[in-house]
């Protein structure tokens, strides 16, 4: 609202009379009430003296009748009449029977009718529960003080004179305030006209309708800015006729470039930039002009900036962004124009490269790792043969056996990665056929049943009746469950158990195999899915450290998940998914 110049006029009013109201009324509300009180204190002040007079004679006769004198004269004034004893005793009230009441002498208004001559007090009375004001003169005879002559009226006529005036004066502020309101706004209206005009006008600027013209109705300062308005309007049209037309060509261009380029002036602040560092640093181009730092949250572009501005000369460097999380190289120019004028930066994205450069190696790396160990134990033992021990009959039979497993294993490895490779680059051929799980969840625990009585593991289903079909590529989805209830026997321990369970849930099957082993570390869990990752407690096991990611690719190449569930020490759960619609991802369908 006070962005509105009409408002910023009116509400000082506003807030002026609304104020000075509250002042006066708070004046006036006050010297209402104590006007009130001094003519109430007054008033009753005279018919306490006239209480006394007349209670002296009784007083002088020994004090009787005075509570029938103190409901007389009470009635009389239609005020409460109190008459009391020296020592604060009760005589008589218009209002109580005496005897009941408690003793006065603690009252305020009796001691200082008793000490100065005149008492006043005024508080709120339990005996008629209301706020009185209470008056209060001795009744003497020659100098000589008999009692005190006590009256009292309620506050409650001086309370409703009150309220009446603060009535009175708060429908004159809401009216008063009222009709500054109105007076200002209209003023202010009349006053902001043609800066209402030339607000409008910039806005239809601004939305393309370019040839604008306001009129002219005065010759003050708002007439003045009008016309500037007016010719600026002029010059503005065809100046961003031409502009548009250099707009239009860098526009298409940074739009096409897939690297992100940001322009900055002189003092760093981002002037420029194209849609993909938009993309890549997650901001809006909205969001400039700004300083670099606040616009890619980056420290490192930054620092690249500010060292090609502090030197004049090309900076490149390359980092990984805290933002993006990306991998980029940054390459910033000096924008030269006489003076340096700003910096252009250029960001590429090399995290695809790198990812791909550091699969390689950990490939690479993994692939010599896991040849070495096979390759070495042959050599070892062929030479061991060279050496004489193929004379040995028993020996050699053992060691050629030895050799004999060895190639198995580097040849099941070699098959592994083959069909990896073939998975991973889409050309799997799946030979999709009917497949009914439970079947084939009972030919492999046949199957491996003996491995799991040598190492002394149970093997158990629970297998859901009337299991949907399904398609998929059956040896595929074989080798898959054997290489989870393989992994499940080999990693548990003598005793241990092995549960194989089905179900469906209305879009999948589900199989999911678990054991009651050695389980998995949290550290290991998100890497047991990567290819020759090997866990340290399954590094004595064997394995090509393949099994589990040809399971992963496999799935997935079925259109389905694969999941694992583990803690260490506690057993673990490996479970797949296959879609009942079949919706294969590699090979032929």
């Amino acid at each position: 609202m006070f962005r509105s110049i009409q408002w910023r006029i009116t509400v000082p009013f506003m807030v002026l009379i609304v104020v000075s109201m509250g002042i006066l009324g708070g004046y006036l509300t006050s010297f209402a009430r104590n006007s009130q009180l001094d003519n109430l204190r007054s008033h009753l002040e005279k018919e306490a003296k006239i209480t006394s007079e007349a209670a002296l004679p009784t007083f002088l006769n020994q004090g009787g009748g005075l509570d029938a004198l103190a409901k007389k004269l009470g009635k009389e004034i239609d005020a409460r009449v109190t008459i009391i004893a020296v020592d604060g005793k009760v005589l008589g009230d218009s209002h109580e029977d005496p005897p009941v009441m408690e003793n006065h002498a603690a009252r305020p208004e009796v001691k200082d009718a008793l000490t100065s001559g005149l008492g006043e007090s005024t508080r709120y009375s339990t005996t008629v529960k209301q706020e009185m004001m209470y008056i209060a003169v001795p009744v003497t005879n020659q100098g000589e003080i008999l009692g005190v002559a006590r009256v009292a009226l309620p506050l409650v006529a001086v309370q409703n004179s009150v309220n009446q005036v603060t009535l009175i004066i708060s429908l004159a502020m809401v009216v008063t305030t009222v009709l500054a309101i109105v007076a200002a706004g209209l003023i202010a209206r009349v006053t902001t006209r043609p800066i209402r005009e030339v607000t409008e006008a910039s806005k239809r600027i601004a939305s393309g309708e370019l040839e604008q013209k306001i009129p002219v109705r005065t010759r003050d300062e708002t007439g003045q800015l009008s016309q500037a308005f007016n010719e600026m309007s002029l010059k503005l049209n065809k100046l961003l006729g031409e502009i548009s037309t250099e707009k239009g060509k860098l526009a298409t261009v940074l739009a096409n470039i897939a690297d992100a380029i940001i322009m900055t002036d002189a003092e760093g602040e981002v002037v420029l930039a194209n849609p993909a560092s938009e993309r890549l640093f997650s901001f809006r181009v909205q969001d400039i002009p700004k300083p670099l730092i606040e616009v890619v949250h980056d420290h490192e572009a930054d620092e690249i900036l500010k060292q090609c501005l502090r030197t004049h000369q090309t900076q490149t460097a390359q980092f990984e962004s805290v933002v993006s999380k990306r991998f980029l190289r940054a390459i910033a120019i000096p924008i030269v124009e006489g003076k340096q004028t700003g910096a252009l930066l250029l960001f590429q994205d090399l995290t695809e490269l790198r990812s791909l450069q550091t699969m390689r190696r950990e490939l690479v790396g993994n692939i010599s790792h896991e040849l070495r160990t096979p390759i070495a134990g042959i050599k070892a033992m062929v030479e061991t043969l060279k050496e004489g021990a193929v004379d040995d009959k028993q020996a050699a039979t053992d060691f050629l056996s030895r050799i004999d497993d060895e190639i198995d294993h580097l040849t099941q490895m070699v098959a592994e990665l083959t069909e990896l490779s073939r998975i991973e680059a889409g050309r799997a051929e799946l030979k999709m056929a009917s497949l009914n799980l439970n079947l084939l969840v009972e030919e492999v625990v046949a199957q491996l049943n003996p491995l799991a009585q040598r190492q002394q593991v149970t093997i158990t289903t629970e297998l859901t009746t009337h299991l949907p079909t399904i398609r998929a590529d059956n040896d595929r989805i074989r080798q898959t469950l054997v290489n989870l209830v393989h992994n499940a026997i080999k990693f548990n321990h003598p005793g241990g158990k092995v549960t194989v369970s089905t179900k469906a849930d209305g879009e999948s099957v589900i199989a999911s195999v678990s054991d009651t082993g050695t389980g998995i570390s949290k550290q290991d869990l998100p890497h047991v899915f990567e290819r020759f990752y090997k866990a340290d407690k399954a590094r004595t096991k064997g394995g090509s450290g393949l099994g589990l990611a040809v399971a992963k690719h496999t799935v997935q190449a079925h259109g389905g998940n694969i999941w694992v569930q583990s803690e260490e020490g506690e057993g673990s759960t490996f479970g797949f998914s296959l879609p009942l619609k079949s919706n294969p991802r590699a090979g032929n369908q």
